[in-house]
């Protein structure tokens, strides 16, 4: 891997849109600075995170049009884009654990979140 590569990050997967793309970079410029980014087995992961944010905002904004839908007994029920939000939430918030993006995580492994980083909100904000 390349010395440039190190420095300003791998490129982010195809298929993010604009804001999975921010989330990619702003979770490497974090993961280098405290210290923690190994590219070959974190990059996988940090790609199931990120896909995991994008999904469970992108169903979250579908459901918030229509939060009730009908049910196939004509009965009110819960749009299922909130089930999959949900799902979606919990597997980021795994995959952000295991990176070491959560105060819980990094206090667990003795890893300190870098003292600059204005990205850790933009980080764990998932819904």
């Amino acid at each position: 891997m390349g010395g440039n590569v190190a420095k300003r990050g791998l490129n982010a997967p195809k298929g993010l849109d604009p804001a999975g793309r921010e989330l990619w970079a702003a979770a490497q410029r974090h993961l280098r600075a405290q210290g923690t980014w190994q590219d070959d087995a974190d990059t996988p992961l940090l790609e199931s995170y990120v896909r995991s944010v994008s999904l469970a905002r992108s169903a979250r904004e579908i459901a918030a049009e229509q939060p009730f839908v009908e049910g196939s007994k004509g009965q009110l029920v819960a749009h299922p884009g909130l089930r999959v939000a949900a799902e979606a939430e919990r597997d980021a918030c795994r995959f952000a654990g295991a990176l070491l993006l959560t105060p819980e995580a990094r206090q667990r492994h003795d890893v300190r979140a870098p003292d600059h980083d204005h990205d850790l909100p933009f980080l764990v904000a998932v819904g």
